[in-house]
């Protein structure tokens, strides 16, 4: 594994835990902290292409969530959210810049992203799995007494919108945003 890679996935993980700790003990503003440092060294790091593909997953990871909002499987409490009064709270925003980061070229997740099934079992379990943890951290909360039922119904979710960031990632970056060499495949550094 390359040392860029590896990098990818402890600033993701830095990233995520700063996030979903922080509103967990009550410091959302530190968590929006941690997390949007690491997003801005991503976007530093990609270049100006990062900075669209932040724009467009914060556009689309508000729906998301907003979604989940209005479907009454999740909700936020006002202890984890800073005081400038939207739902979702900004940490938990910030989280989608940083997880298309790791679908970069050189990054965690690049050899994921021409992998549809893979796509599609690492959204379905790892968003419900991630959303699971946020709730059991305090992060978060699930409306529903059945914890697993949300988590599924989350991770149907992320079943789908993984796979459309990996293939819209891996689209803009081949066909908009960068010239690769004849033959050179996306994720090819």
């Amino acid at each position: 594994m390359k040392k860029s890679a590896i990098l990818s996935a402890l600033l993701y993980y830095a990233g995520w835990l700063g996030a979903i700790l922080g509103a967990a003990n009550g410091y959302p503003e530190a968590g929006a902290l941690i997390v949007l440092a690491v997003v801005i060294f991503g976007v530093f790091q990609g270049g100006k292409p990062e900075m669209g593909f932040a724009a467009l997953s914060l556009l689309v990871g508000a729906c998301f969530e907003l979604s989940l909002l209005e479907m009454k499987l999740v909700d936020y409490s006002e202890s984890v959210q800073i005081p400038v009064g939207i739902k979702p709270p900004i940490w938990m925003l910030l989280l989608w810049p940083l997880l298309i980061r790791t679908l970069a070229a050189g990054q965690c997740l690049v050899w994921i992203r021409d992998k549809t099934l893979w796509c599609v079992l690492f959204g379905g379990f790892g968003g419900g799995l991630a959303y699971y943890g946020g709730d059991s951290l305090g992060a978060l909360e699930f409306l529903s007494s059945n914890k697993i039922e949300t988590a599924v119904y989350i991770g149907i979710g992320w079943a789908i919108m993984f796979p459309l960031m990996a293939k819209t990632r891996s689209y803009m970056e081949s066909q908009l945003f960068m010239s690769r060499p004849k033959g050179q495949k996306n994720g090819d550094v």
